[in-house]
């Protein structure tokens, strides 16, 4: 193993163990929302309300209201590491 690849592995283990704290992890997974929603619906302007995880699902669910107060709530995962947005309500195909 080179030394880059050992320093990666070090950086990526550390991360991984600082966003066990609950306040770290819910900020990391409140930027990288806030940053999906910015990218995704640049026209609409969102609250940020409250993060969560849902054991019933083994996920978290991290709300947020727009600017009538309609709530919308992502869904991220993994469990260990809530970086990636699997659940978005606004994404969904239109019904007939």
């Amino acid at each position: 193993m080179t030394r880059l690849a050992k320093r990666t592995a070090i950086v990526l283990v550390a991360i991984i163990l600082l966003t066990q704290i609950p306040m770290l992890k819910a900020s990391l997974a409140r930027g990288v929302t806030t940053l999906y929603v910015n990218i995704k619906y640049p026209e609409r302007s969102f609250q940020y309300r409250d993060f969560i995880y849902e054991s019933h699902f083994g996920s978290y669910f991290i709300s947020y209201a727009d600017h009538d107060g309609k709530p919308i709530s992502l869904m991220l995962e993994p469990k260990l590491l809530p970086v990636i947005v699997t659940y978005d309500p606004l994404d969904q195909p239109m019904k007939d």
